[in-house]
């Protein structure tokens, strides 16, 4: 679980760094910092410091700007943009240990698991995003631990952050949808901090008949909610991202990709591609003529085109000149796109149909775990990732010590010892 922990703490970190350069991180880290310049909490990849709710918020928008961040298959959450970037801003504050974070983020993970799952689809249906709805709830619970708060003062944390938990999936393919997992971040460490201090909100907050669940929600399932931690550890189902895009496109692409590798395979001579996806698709990752990278990102048909094309769908392809490349517009609008409630929510059918009337087919289904026997057996990966991402901002030798130093942080007794060399040398 340490392993697995220390997994996304170096995925999110590196989507981060990555991400901080998105408009939508520049546009916010500006607005904020004009208005809290200082504080004891870095701006991952740069010098600047900043109060602890900002720096919650920039860092947790920018961990989600590329939606290259981790997924967690059971709720559909981004887990770590919320959680990460409000821990390490409230650990530099006080100094936490690296122990004392990787506990709060399991904790943290856990609940905000739990209570996806508990409120299920229909949450997700009625159009809202739950990174930003019940990431507050793994942010407040996560700083709530990681403050040594009381069984009573997690519970008020609870319901405090029932009423300031919001995202909405009108804003996916736009800067809206990033910044939902900074604003859960921020939300969390207020919440947290205003229990500790004495708040207090109403015990109907979260379960009453005007709370989260029944405002958010058309039912309960308790089985996740009655769980014991441990049994399982959902930590340990984290998916790490491979494409740069919705998780909703990913079985396109691996679908897609199997498909460009066989032997002399040519996009050019693809007349129509059909895409039979599971329902919950339709609607969030189906934009038909995307006009922003950030749309393209939530359009299937640009991401399998994109993935033809280019032989893959890795962040620094989502560009503005993909947009506009001819080939990638031609087989973009050949894209039939087809529900078909048979299909799991990571599944996919891709049918490509040739110029010569020959057709191809690949079923793909993205939502395997990353590993088998033992969750180091993804580490090269990770570490890969990481390397690629991080070093739009920081040297390739800083980034191998980073991901080093992030391996050990179980060991290491003030994480602002590590977080200070998450910035460009000087």
């Amino acid at each position: 679980m340490v392993t697995m922990t220390t997994h996304c703490v170096l995925d999110t970190l590196g989507v981060a760094l990555a991400g901080m350069t998105e408009p939508v991180t520049r546009i916010v880290r500006r607005t904020l910092t004009a208005e809290h310049a200082d504080g004891p909490a870095r701006i991952w990849g740069s010098s600047q410091s900043a109060a602890v709710s900002v720096a919650a918020t920039v860092n947790g928008t920018a961990a989600h700007a590329l939606d290259f961040d981790d997924w967690a298959p059971g709720s559909g959450i981004h887990p770590s943009a919320p959680l990460l970037p409000a821990l390490v801003a409230v650990g530099e504050e006080i100094g936490c240990s690296g122990e004392e974070l990787i506990t709060a983020y399991v904790a943290g993970y856990e609940l905000q698991e739990r209570l996806g799952m508990a409120i299920g689809p229909s949450h997700y249906a009625r159009g809202f995003h739950t990174t930003g709805t019940v990431g507050t709830f793994g942010a407040a619970t996560a700083v709530s631990h990681l403050l040594g708060a009381t069984a009573d003062q997690l519970v008020m944390a609870l319901r405090i952050a029932a009423t300031q938990a919001a995202g909405l999936k009108a804003m996916f393919g736009s800067m809206g949808k990033p910044l939902h997992a900074g604003r859960a971040a921020a939300a969390g460490v207020q919440a947290a901090r205003l229990a500790m201090n004495g708040f207090l909100a109403s015990e109907d907050s979260l379960l009453g008949p005007q709370g989260f669940v029944a405002t958010h929600a058309d039912e309960l399932d308790e089985t996740p909610l009655r769980t014991p931690f441990g049994d399982p550890w959902y930590v340990l189902e984290t998916r790490i991202k491979e494409h740069a895009a919705c998780f909703g496109t990913h079985a396109a692409i691996d679908a897609v990709l199997t498909l460009r590798n066989t032997p002399n395979f040519d996009p050019r001579t693809i007349e129509a591609i059909e895409l039979d996806v599971p329902p919950i698709c339709i609607g969030v990752c189906t934009i038909a003529d995307p006009r922003t990278v950030l749309e393209a990102k939530f359009s299937i048909a640009f991401a399998a085109a994109l993935a033809l094309v280019k032989g893959t769908a890795a962040a620094d392809q989502f560009t503005e000149k993909a947009l506009g490349d001819p080939e990638i517009e031609r087989l973009t609008k050949t894209v039939r796109i087809s529900p078909d409630p048979d299909l799991a929510k990571t599944e996919t059918q891709v049918c490509l149909r040739m110029r010569d009337g020959s057709v191809i087919r690949a079923f793909a289904d993205s939502g395997q775990r990353g590993w088998l026997d033992d969750v180091s057996e993804q580490d090269q990966r990770i570490q890969s990732k990481f390397s690629a991402l991080a070093g739009t901002l920081v040297s390739p030798s800083r980034a191998v010590a980073i991901a080093q130093q992030v391996a050990q942080l179980q060991h290491c007794p003030d994480i602002r010892a590590l977080t200070r060399t998450w910035t460009p040398p000087e």
